[in-house]
């Protein structure tokens, strides 16, 4: 198994007991799905913190309104 998917489960669990079930779900969207699109809101920034700190690629829209982060 990958050593960024361990980090994410992790991850996952500490959102789920802080309650941030949103961004719980999502990170699961991204196991799941081996990708995932990101808005301007702050669960979708929680994420790609997450992202940047697990060195995970990521890729912006042409006007910066969106994001693609890559498992």
């Amino acid at each position: 198994m990958n050593n960024n998917k361990i980090k994410l489960m992790f991850a996952y669990h500490r959102f789920l007991q802080e309650g941030q079930y949103i961004v719980a779900n999502k990170i699961l969207e991204l196991l799941c799905k081996r990708k995932i699109y990101l808005g301007l809101d702050n669960n979708s920034w929680e994420i790609e913190k997450l992202a940047y700190k697990f060195k995970l690629r990521i890729t912006y829209s042409c006007n910066y309104g969106g994001a693609c982060v890559y498992l």
